[in-house]
């Protein structure tokens, strides 16, 4: 049987990051169930049906695909997001 979450489209993966990237606590790095409660508040109003709202490692799984940075810290990654410089980035 065919999955029932959508695939989230380039344009919505922009949306959500965007969203994201507003989380009070990204200088310090956060948690994965820390970002997907954050972004369940943040888009509870919406009805897309993307595949990290199933759970925070769904969610764990799409920081690692957008670019954040998993870093081991004891019994929990944190993720960081590093921004990159655009006057190197199209060399």
């Amino acid at each position: 049987m065919r999955d029932r979450m959508s695939k989230t489209s380039p344009e919505r993966n922009e949306v959500i990051l965007a969203a994201l990237l507003e989380h009070p606590f990204l200088h310090d790095g956060f948690s994965a169930e820390s970002a997907w409660n954050y972004m369940l508040g943040r888009m509870h109003h919406d009805r897309h049906q993307e595949k990290w709202r199933e759970s925070s490692r769904k969610m764990a799984f799409w920081l690692k695909n957008q670019g954040f940075v998993g870093i081991n810290n004891g019994s929990i990654n944190k993720y960081h997001w590093i921004e990159k410089d655009p006057s190197t980035a199209e060399e």
